[in-house]
């Protein structure tokens, strides 16, 4: 294995094993019925009882990740250069160019499971944080935080593809 993977790879199976952590220890405490969709004021008005959360919630952490590796990873490594979409896509999959190219894609896509991984376990966590058990629910205050975290992160993610693969001099 390439070891320029190998710590986003190690990051994305750490973060995929305490999200799955987090719902088999924190999932018996869970309400019976959670709130998982606010409204703008943070006030609930969409619910969902705890064992279906745990099987989405687990279900999405387990599977999105690894399936957006997938698509952005290793889809091109099989698909015909004419169908990948790379700026400047054939110089960087010209023959002399295409392993190295298709290592970086490889690398940015784990850090996008990397990225994604975190985002799921914070809205879970936040979703779990908004329904005390015996009191209201109501949106926690790091919801937003996290979300405007993870965007700026995609924006870095996005700026760091195109400056791999931008036009040579």
């Amino acid at each position: 294995m390439n070891s320029r993977v190998s710590v986003p790879l190690a990051c994305l199976l750490l973060l995929t094993a305490a999200s799955l952590a987090f719902f088999i220890y924190f999932g018996q405490w869970f309400p019976p019925t959670m709130a998982v969709h606010f409204n703008a004021a943070g006030d609930p008005d969409g619910w969902m009882d705890r064992v279906k959360f745990i099987v989405i919630g687990t279900s999405m952490c387990f599977m999105l990740p690894p399936f957006l590796v997938a698509c952005v990873g290793v889809l091109p490594r099989v698909l015909p250069v004419s169908m990948i979409n790379l700026p400047n896509r054939e110089y960087w999959l010209s023959s002399e160019r295409r392993e190295a190219s298709l290592s970086r894609i490889t690398y940015l896509a784990l850090w996008l499971g990397c990225l994604v991984q975190a985002f799921l376990l914070a809205v879970c966590e936040s979703v779990v944080r908004s329904n005390p058990v015996g009191g209201p629910a109501h949106l926690a205050g790091g919801a937003v935080v996290s979300t405007l975290v993870f965007v700026a992160a995609i924006a870095a993610w996005a700026l760091a593809l195109f400056r791999s693969f931008r036009a040579p001099e």
